[in-house]
């Protein structure tokens, strides 16, 4: 029976040495080989561990700094990005060693999704710490081959992860059965083994849920996103009462920011409804998309750590009492809104070009004024009753659209048979 905590259970998972990292034998060996090297005091390139997410990169570099006896310095995508930061947090690191003399190793989590967000100079810094560290240092991607880290390209000794077999996963998984006293059908976590795609992190979430279930839970057992998905966020950021847990679970998704913004905004009504935890939860809401934009429109991603922290925390903590978590969480009405108007917003666009060179206005004004006067045109009149022959003229007259144009848009606005126009 599983009475403990979520965050109990995942203790339960963590390795406790390098050898109990299952499925990447050869990289775990490499590891080794790196670290050895370095305690002779021989210099040697940084790592740049890289694979799937889920399969043991992050957590095979705390066990090999806690196997040689280092510390860790450590930076991901969820921090801030700018050289300043970088430079403050991580050189001083580098160069530096602890009141024992222990190595410090400077561990830089997702670097691939962090460079695609550095400000100005940032990878530069990166560059800087390579050449200057006499720590070692490991970095850690998912794609090596990303463009985003083409300069760390000669200056790594990359080392790849694979995803881990079904039959490794599956057995983890008893294992972890094993050490809580529970269980769950054989053919459940064969299932979850075969559906995790390699990923043992999904696969453990999967069976957290599963456990004390029967063998129809895989029915409803996904295909797993590699990160926290968008419910596990929004829970973390609903019934959050801390500052730091909302934020962690912001770094965390894999949702991209804008579109994380339209769920909260969405939701926030179906979990407040105190008025003022609503308006201080909108609030917060609308300084996270001010502080958006601000990046968007300047580059300078920095604004972002404001951003983060008003659609997290400033959310979390507007509440004066726990929500209502029996009504579930709605997808973003103005994000269905445009894909139910897609084929008809492609439709405007190719409208606008052709007017374009007709009325010689910009697309945007096209749409917002001038396509909505004409089609106002059109469909007067034709409540009038004129034909589309008469309306084509009208539009010859006033606009001086030729008539394949003004059959386009006849057609747009009041479909009519072809023998019509």
């Amino acid at each position: 029976m599983v009475s403990n905590a979520y965050d109990y259970y995942k203790f339960l998972c963590v390795p406790n040495r390098l050898n109990d990292i299952l499925g990447n034998n050869a990289a775990i060996g490499a590891m080794k080989k790196f670290a050895e090297s370095f305690a002779k005091g021989e210099r040697v390139q940084p790592l740049l561990l890289y694979g799937p997410s889920g399969v043991g990169k992050t957590a095979s570099a705390h066990l090999l700094a806690k196997e040689f006896k280092w510390n860790i310095a450590e930076m991901s995508a969820s921090d801030y990005r700018d050289k300043e930061t970088m430079e403050k947090r991580l050189l001083p690191a580098s160069l530096s060693r602890s009141l024992f003399g222990s190595l410090n190793l400077i561990v830089i989590d997702e670097v691939d999704e962090m460079a695609s967000k550095f400000d100005s100079g940032s990878d530069s810094s990166l560059l800087k710490l390579i050449h200057e560290a006499k720590n070692p240092i490991v970095f850690i991607a998912e794609d090596m081959w990303s463009q985003d880290i083409a300069f760390l390209r000669g200056k790594v000794n990359a080392i790849r992860f694979m995803p881990i077999s079904q039959q490794d996963i599956a057995i983890i998984l008893k294992n972890l059965l094993a050490s809580l006293g529970a269980a769950a059908p054989s053919a459940v976590v064969e299932g979850i083994a075969l559906r995790s795609k390699g990923d043992v992190r999904s696969a453990i979430n999967d069976l957290y849920a599963c456990v004390g279930a029967e063998q129809s839970v895989l029915e409803v057992v996904g295909i797993r996103d590699k990160k926290m998905d968008i419910f596990n966020t929004l829970d973390k950021i609903f019934m959050a009462n801390t500052l730091s847990a909302p934020i962690r679970a912001v770094a965390a998704s894999d949702v991209q920011n804008e579109m994380l913004m339209q769920w909260i905004d969405e939701n926030i009504p179906r979990r407040y409804i105190n008025p003022k935890d609503l308006a201080s939860a909108l609030q917060y809401l609308s300084l996270a998309t001010h502080y958006y934009n601000i990046a968007s429109k300047r580059q300078y991603y920095t604004y972002w750590r404001y951003m983060n922290v008003m659609m997290s925390s400033g959310v979390a903590l507007s509440k004066s009492e726990y929500p209502n978590t029996a009504r579930r969480y709605e997808f973003p009405q103005n994000i269905k809104r445009l894909s139910t108007t897609k084929a008809s917003r492609k439709r405007e666009n190719e409208l606008s070009e052709m007017l374009q060179s007709i009325i010689h206005a910009g697309s945007d004004r096209i749409i917002s004024n001038e396509l909505l006067l004409i089609g106002t045109m059109i469909k007067k009149c034709a409540s009038m009753g004129e034909s589309a022959e008469d309306i084509a003229k009208s539009l010859e007259i006033v606009y001086k659209i030729d008539e394949k144009s003004a059959g386009s848009l006849i057609k747009h606005f009041i479909p009519l048979p072809s023998k019509d126009i």
